[in-house]
């Protein structure tokens, strides 16, 4: 494509010179007015040259789909497994340091849904409040994180906190499934990453629940055979 427009504008710049060349030997009245065609011609396919093969100017895209800072834990909680009941202190920084992992993602999912909320597609989400589901579900987990931090031990409560910020990461994934539904590829390309993201941290979540319900139990059943 590049080419063929190269050829469209230099084919009649090459004319215009060997018209040029053609007038200055026979000389004459003719001379001035080629000189000023040639010079025309010469400018009209300078600015065609460089008007398509300049690079284009891309819009600036919002970076949705850069979840390249998401932190993978495997599977959360796991090595609660291999730790024995009456280890609790041990079992609390285990589970704060893969929830910590957690919200550092709900963070960054929120972050970038925030990031369309100013765009026309998404006026939706914005009427909905959908930023507030997800700047909630960040600020339970860190308030989670920060109540393992202080001392606490893993206990029926803190599994409802887990469990209560997976059931939020569920409504914020079927949420993005619902918006995408009969929208532009353009929602739906920007929605996309969003939607795996809410369903990955919903899963960790859940596997995080289990692991620690497990332990809990393996705990309590230790104390009272003791």
């Amino acid at each position: 494509m590049r080419l063929y427009l190269y050829l469209i504008a230099v084919i009649p710049l090459f004319l215009a010179g060997v018209a040029l060349v053609i007038s200055f030997k026979a000389g004459g009245y003719l001379l001035p007015f080629t000189a000023v065609l040639a010079a025309a011609v010469a400018l009209v396919s300078i600015a065609a040259i460089f008007r398509y093969t300049r690079p284009p100017i891309h819009v600036k895209q919002i970076p949705v789909e850069n979840f390249s800072f998401w932190a993978d834990v495997g599977e959360p909680g796991a090595e609660l497994r291999h730790l024995s009941p009456d280890d609790l202190a041990a079992a609390a920084r285990i589970a704060k340091a893969d929830l910590g992992s957690l919200s550092s993602n709900a963070d960054l999912l929120n972050a970038r849904t925030s990031l369309l909320l100013g765009r026309r597609e998404f006026v939706e989400l914005v009427q909905e409040k959908f930023d507030g589901q997800t700047g909630r579900l960040s600020q339970d987990l860190h308030a989670t994180v920060k109540r393992l931090g202080t001392g606490k031990e893993l206990s029926a409560e803190v599994l409802n906190l887990i469990e209560q910020c997976a059931s939020q990461a569920d409504r914020i994934a079927n949420k993005l499934y619902d918006f995408q539904q009969g929208k532009s590829e353009l929602a739906h390309t920007y929605m996309e990453p969003l939607r795996r993201a809410a369903e990955k941290l919903s899963r960790d979540l859940r596997l995080v629940f289990t692991n620690v319900s497990d332990f809990v139990k393996s705990a309590s059943t230790e104390s009272k055979s003791s």
